[in-house]
């Protein structure tokens, strides 16, 4: 048997970078899963607890962090949106699938548009939010 080597070009490698930048990012979600917690936590304390929790959420560094976790969110979605294709059949019945281009930029455009949906929501733009 041969004795373990690493993989050629290994930790420099572009693909190797991509790699760990994607498991780092569970290293942030960790954090902001308990930040989750709080948050019901908080909720279900009632209101003083829940505007005390709220008041926490405009610290600098919090928002530093969120939008971080909203950069590294937003590029595994549209790492995971260009693998969609290739776990897509050929065919489905008579119908053959739509060109690889045409489902990765439809799955974009969804994205960007529930992104956008859901920021004028949270801005109090539609839905009566706010």
């Amino acid at each position: 048997m041969a004795p373990p080597r690493p993989p050629d070009r290994f930790p420099a490698g572009p693909r190797y970078r991509s790699y760990l930048l994607f498991g780092m990012g569970s290293a942030l979600m960790l954090p902001l899963g308990f930040e989750l917690l709080c948050a019901l936590w908080a909720l279900a304390s009632g209101d003083a607890a829940w505007r005390e929790f709220q008041a926490g959420l405009r610290h600098p560094l919090r928002i530093a962090g969120h939008a971080v976790a909203g950069v590294w969110l937003t590029w595994v979605a549209l790492r995971f949106f260009r693998l969609f294709p290739k776990t897509q059949p050929f065919r489905l019945g008579p119908f053959r699938r739509p060109p690889d281009w045409l489902l990765v930029g439809g799955l974009y455009g969804v994205f960007a548009a529930a992104s956008l949906a859901l920021g004028l929501w949270l801005a109090g733009r539609i839905g009566g939010l706010g």
